[in-house]
């Protein structure tokens, strides 16, 4: 056992470098597929931003065939793909057969069985540290028989690397300029009020600190956002999903 641990681990490093050298997104999930000989392999992130704008614009990269494809977008299966829809809710990575599907997702699946996909599926959603949701999937091949050896295999490998994909694909969308600051709690907090109408002294007895103190949060919540005044902020940060009204 001690030596089946030791080559995970061994595949997980290798693995992980050849992400981290790929070209883009694209290439790594064709390695992770290759590395582990899965199926098919999906990196989805659900919304983008370009400049100040939140566009809902998903980012994906994925090894599934044009044709393949071609028939999803063409369809809109996006609108009834359980594993899209659980996967943007979750916040705990879940086996396929763990969903339920409606008679539109059911069609849609034997569509893809058709397509000369493999039945089982594993799916990893993404949060990270400014709520941006993200979601990596992994497919089986067909006729694989052992489906749940392989999750309990390689599941901590996969749930490592889709963060690793996921900062690959931020920095191919943005570069080292990420377009939307880390702020605090606290800021996030006095910033939602004040797209509520709320002043400096509502909110201070709202939230229970000092209007100095909601003052001081709400300063430093401007400057990451790198606005001229507050109410520049506060559309910034509706703007970029970071509070809502």
């Amino acid at each position: 056992m001690g030596d089946m641990t030791d080559r995970f681990s061994l595949l997980q490093e290798t693995i992980f470098r050849e992400i981290q050298n790929a070209e883009n997104v694209e290439k790594a999930v064709f390695t992770l597929r290759d590395g582990y000989s899965l199926g098919h392999v999906t990196y989805h992130l659900a919304q983008t931003i370009k400049g100040d704008l939140h566009i809902d614009s998903p980012f994906v990269r994925t090894t599934y065939p044009p044709e393949w494809i071609a028939i999803y977008l063409t369809r809109s299966y996006v609108t009834v793909d359980p594993v899209i829809k659980e996967g943007m809710r979750r916040s705990l990575p879940f086996d396929w057969s763990e969903l339920e599907p409606t008679e539109e997702a059911m069609k849609m699946m034997v569509e893809f069985h058709a397509q000369g996909m493999g039945e089982f599926g594993y799916s990893i959603p993404i949060t990270d540290k400014v709520g941006r949701r993200a979601l990596l999937s992994v497919n089986s091949k067909p006729g694989e028989r052992n489906w749940s050896k392989v999750v309990q295999s390689f599941r901590p490998d996969w749930m490592d690397l889709a963060h690793v994909l996921h900062k690959k694909a931020i920095i191919e969308l943005f570069g080292d300029e990420d377009p939307v600051p880390i702020l605090s709690p606290r800021e996030l907090e006095t910033l939602h009020w004040s797209a509520q109408g709320k002043d400096y002294k509502e909110i201070s007895a709202i939230i229970g600190i000092s209007e100095h103190t909601v003052r001081t949060y709400m300063r430093s919540a401007r400057y990451k956002l790198n606005c001229a005044n507050m109410s520049q902020a506060v559309a910034k940060a509706l703007k970029l999903n970071l509070i809502d009204l």
